[in-house]
């Protein structure tokens, strides 16, 4: 979008063109839920549901994940999508679509939720990508197709967190940086770019990644139990399509048509 904003700023108009907003879906909610409301998720959902032939609801998983959402939609949005699609009788059936490199850990578990306990059949499709959080919350559905390209992968099931100590570059620029905390405030903002990680920070960081991990193995197990033959599938890489389904990531292959398909099928 730099490309985009940057430009039309500098010569002094709405940053974003006129024909995105009027594109786009939030542009003109005309939907009320089962309640009379107006309501977005319901507006999303019917869109969805129009892409699956009028019984099948597609909804994407798209972009990195987080709670609200950075260039794709929240967790939360998508559990309410989900589950307005699971009051209305029109849906059928669902298909989970995603295309993510995954996200954060918060709200995740919300979302797998949201499609195991889903009232009606549920297939999730790997629709090129599909990595860490996004297996997190598609390994939920009875089964996953994956896209019959050789460039799709599915994995990256593991935790991590990326720290960065900027103090030596910040020292060669001329900067001394120097935090003053209240007297009780001992522990506040403890992990940040200038101060070195302390043993015991360490310690709890791997501690709080380790336990997000057994979650993660845990809903992994639980979405796919009978079909994991691996452990393998722990270690954070990613598989191309016949790895994936000889561990037991994947179902089939197929095109999102199949998927859709399935959906109506089951």
């Amino acid at each position: 979008m730099e490309g985009i904003i940057l430009p039309r700023l500098a010569a002094g108009f709405d940053p974003i063109p006129p024909h995105f907003k009027a594109g786009h879906i939030d542009a003109a909610i005309s939907t009320r839920d089962k309640n009379g409301n107006w309501s977005r998720a319901r507006a999303y959902l019917d869109s969805y549901l129009t892409a699956g032939g009028g019984d099948v609801a597609v909804i994407p998983i798209e972009g990195t994940m987080s709670r609200f959402g950075y260039c794709g939609m929240g967790n939360e949005f998508l559990t309410q999508v989900i589950q307005e699609a699971a009051e209305e009788p029109a849906v059928k059936s669902i298909v989970i679509k995603g295309h993510s490199p995954g996200g954060t850990v918060d709200s995740v578990e919300m979302l797998a939720d949201a499609i195991k306990y889903f009232p009606k059949p549920t297939v999730g499709y790997v629709n090129g990508m599909a990595a860490s959080a996004c297996v997190f919350a598609m390994s939920q559905c009875d089964q996953i197709v994956m896209e019959n390209s050789s460039s799709s992968e599915i994995g990256s099931i593991g935790v991590l967190m990326v720290y960065i100590n900027q103090s030596e570059a910040l020292k060669q620029a001329g900067y001394e940086v120097t935090i003053f905390r209240a007297g009780e405030s001992v522990d506040k903002a403890r992990i940040n770019a200038v101060e070195p990680l302390t043993p015991e920070l360490k310690a709890e960081i791997q501690q709080d990644l380790d336990a997000a991990m057994n979650v993660f193995k845990g809903y992994v197990r639980r979405g796919r139990a009978g079909q994991l033959r691996s452990d393998e599938v722990f270690s954070g890489k990613m598989y191309k399509k016949s790895k994936a389904l000889s561990l037991g990531l994947v179902d089939k292959t197929g095109s999102l048509s199949d998927a859709i398909k399935l959906a109506r099928k089951l």
